[in-house]
């Protein structure tokens, strides 16, 4: 009998080494994400994609999820726990436009197909650096590219509760970035930016719609500068164009006529080189400092947008972008 149980004990450990050794030295298979059918339930495997989600995160469950992207599907990645925690602590979890390799254990549904991260070390993330860029030149074409940009902050708004959209302002245009609750959880910073500050941000650029818009990796990516950056050069009007329609131009000259419309009012206004009509709307002209300063003859500085309407150029300022020139 005490052979026989030195023999099982014998045959068992063999038995666990062989499985080691081949769980360790055996290659995990990588198979495209639209191969994934049902005879793959349970199956460990091997992505190799683009992160085309930003991740989510829940504090309390520990629960981290991000999408993975390649030529034939998508699917979505989660780990639980202990690995979540590995990743966070190891800086390497995933975010949007990151090239990924993943392996884990696949789950086949009916409606939803998930990849489970049992190894946190079987992930791994590649982040290009980024790439200098104007705003007004990001265009739908660069999705998941990372850049790199500088602005004025311009707006800052939650359209829902867990997202703040900050408007970042150059010469050349605008552009939303996007800073989700799930982003600052991850990072451990909540960004402290109010609008009239100068930020740089490095992101990826993503799509809302039919617009560009910029997600950080990290809520650190948006620093605050120590200059301020220009979100208009001074023009003289007769030297505008429709080359320089979406961009921000400062103009000075004299209003030579002004009239009102159902949404606001319309000045007209001349620098000697030129004349441009300059669109208030109507909440625009209601905040306006020195509404009641304007009227023909008075020279003014007007900052704002280059717009094209009925064939001609308009250009469009906010609130503050129009100042009376004494």
């Amino acid at each position: 009998m005490r052979l026989v149980k030195l023999t099982v004990v014998l045959l068992a450990t063999v038995g666990l080494t062989s499985l080691w050794y081949v769980a360790t030295h055996t290659e995990i298979p990588t198979i495209p994400i639209g191969r994934v059918g049902a005879t793959m339930n349970l199956a460990y495997v091997r992505f190799v994609g683009r992160c085309s989600r930003s991740p989510s995160y829940d504090p309390r469950s520990g629960t981290l999820s991000f999408w993975i992207a390649d030529d034939s599907g998508e699917i979505r990645v989660s780990c639980y726990g202990s690995e979540t925690r590995a990743l966070i602590e190891g800086h390497r979890v995933p975010a949007l436009g990151d090239e990924i390799a993943v392996a884990g254990t696949l789950r086949v549904a009916e409606d939803f197909d998930t990849l489970t991260v049992d190894v946190p070390e079987h992930l791994i993330v590649s982040r290009v650096d980024p790439v200098d860029r104007v705003i007004g030149r990001i265009e739908l074409t660069d999705q998941y590219q990372r850049v790199r940009v500088r602005g004025e902050v311009r707006d800052v708004r939650e359209p829902y509760q867990g997202l703040t959209l900050i408007t970042l302002r150059d010469s050349s245009g605008a552009i939303d970035v996007a800073v989700s609750e799930d982003l600052v959880a991850l990072s451990g910073v909540t960004p402290i930016i109010g609008i009239g500050d100068s930020v740089e941000v490095v992101a990826a650029v993503s799509r809302y719609r039919d617009t560009p818009q910029l997600v950080p990796a990290s809520s650190a990516d948006l620093v605050q500068l120590d200059h301020p950056v220009s979100i208009a050069s001074e023009q003289f009007i007769g030297d505008l164009s429709r080359r320089d329609i979406g961009r921000w131009f400062t103009v000075i000259g004299a209003i030579t006529r002004m009239g009102r419309f159902s949404s606001g009012s319309q000045l007209i206004l001349d620098d000697g080189t030129g004349a441009i009509t300059v669109l208030l709307w109507q909440d625009v002209y209601d905040a306006l400092p020195v509404a009641e300063k304007l009227g023909p003859g008075v020279q003014i500085e007007v900052t704002g947008e280059i717009d094209w309407y009925r064939g001609e150029l308009e250009i469009v300022p906010e609130a503050d972008g129009v100042t009376v020139v004494e």
